[in-house]
């Protein structure tokens, strides 16, 4: 990628999202509303809307379709939050699409004040896919749902995959709160499809589905996935729905993959019934979803020694984390490297990684303006007598017995940085 591209967009960065929806009408009207010609799949949750929308991706690709997918933040390559059939958007295409708004910026800095890099990079997907004439865009939500930049679309489907507490300084401090920002991605008449949510959250979302008049589909009422045993590459469970049921594997470890996939299905199986298609069969349903990968998710990057990343970066997540580990890697003595960005309930994560079996845990820092500072791990250090250490020193002398592996988790951000580091530096 160009340094010149990355250098314009990052001007753009800010800490906190500048919320409101006012600066992405006026943009894309500036360039014929390109997020309006599409069909549109819209999701919005706490956690695991990345890890659905990848096997959705795949579900929807298995009916010869088109499919755009925008989802951020990456953890390989800037240009990964933007792909079609999973082939990300190349130098080509966004270098001309950011000169396209850069001008515009120029053109129209007045009414375009407070734009974020999250406004732009939104922008240019809605417009490569317009260009691309996906048959279907799957759209994630950056945070909450209301004012969140990618709520201009008209989805002709949504998606909630789960709620829990998270951005609370931002979305509210209960789990009702924060699901009244998520169930802003809902409009009139459009089905929605939830996952495993708690019932303080999902009678939120069940209220303003019968204001809107919207068919609401729900996990454990209207579909189910039951979690059946683990295996080396991935999850086996049964499926349950109107349409079928039957047993699959995931190709995603976790059990919480489960919930993910199961919804995926279901959010496939409602889009054929809106577009009138014929449901996809068991065969290539299992076929679609062993051809799932998603970077970051309880990803396994070496077996000798065994390295784990996991993007768990609130205590929802820290949860699902936790079971997975004592269930999938219980044999193993754990060395965890954590780090997170400022805004996150750290002291909550710490105490949840602390349910982890035979571990031992670490503290570090990462480049990133974001990352909490080496002064706070200091502190948190020396208060909760855990060791600090240099995560890239700590790779490259540690050395591991055959019962011992290492797990590296609390940021995406920091996933970006480790994952890279450990396939290209440390294992070639």
């Amino acid at each position: 990628m160009k340094k010149e591209i990355l250098d314009w967009l990052s001007s753009y960065k800010s800490k906190q999202p500048n919320f409101g929806l006012e600066r992405m009408q006026t943009l894309l009207q500036l360039r014929g509303n390109p997020h309006l010609k599409m069909p549109i799949i819209h999701i919005a949750g706490t956690n695991g809307k990345g890890s659905t929308i990848a096997c959705l991706s795949q579900l929807l690709q298995a009916m010869q379709l088109k499919v755009g997918v925008f989802s951020s933040p990456y953890i390989v390559h800037y240009h990964d939050q933007i792909s079609v059939n999973g082939r990300s958007i190349d130098d080509t295409h966004l270098q001309s699409l950011v000169n396209v708004y850069r001008e515009l910026c120029n053109q129209h800095a007045e009414v375009l004040q407070g734009l974020t890099e999250f406004e732009l990079v939104t922008a240019i997907a809605y417009d490569y896919f317009y260009q691309q004439q996906v048959d279907v865009a799957i759209i994630e939500v950056g945070m909450g749902g209301l004012l969140d930049s990618t709520n201009v679309c008209q989805p002709m489907l949504t998606g909630i995959t789960t709620i829990g507490l998270d951005h609370v300084d931002l979305l509210g401090n209960t789990l009702a709160k924060i699901a009244e920002q998520k169930a802003g991605i809902m409009k009139y008449c459009v089905p929605i499809v939830t996952g495993n949510i708690e019932h303080e959250a999902l009678g939120v979302i069940e209220t303003k589905a019968a204001q809107l008049s919207n068919l609401h589909i729900s996990w454990q009422k209207d579909y189910a996935g039951k979690y059946v045993a683990s295996y080396e590459q991935g999850e086996l469970f049964e499926f349950r729905n109107v349409y079928r049921t039957s047993l699959f594997n995931v190709s995603l470890l976790g059990m919480h993959q489960v919930d993910n996939a199961s919804m995926a299905i279901m959010l496939a199986d409602e889009f054929c019934r809106i577009r009138h298609l014929k449901q996809l069969s068991n065969r290539r349903v299992q076929k679609a979803l062993t051809q799932v990968s998603w970077h970051g998710r309880m990803e396994q990057l070496s077996n000798q020694p065994c390295i784990v990343i996991d993007g768990a970066h609130n205590p929802h997540a820290m949860k699902r984390l936790v079971e997975n580990m004592n269930k999938r890697y219980n044999t193993y003595r754990k060395h965890i490297i954590f780090s997170c960005i400022q805004t996150k309930d750290i002291d909550t994560m710490l105490n949840d990684l602390h349910a982890i079996e035979h571990a031992t845990i670490y503290l570090t820092s990462f480049d990133d303006e974001r990352s909490i500072d080496t002064q706070h791990v200091d502190n948190l250090s020396k208060q909760r007598h855990i060791k600090r250490v240099d995560w890239k020193q700590f790779l490259d002398t540690i050395t591991l017995e055959d019962d011992e592996m290492i797990l590296i988790t609390g940021s995406l951000y920091f996933l970006s940085h480790v994952r890279g580091y450990v396939l290209e530096e440390k294992h070639g």
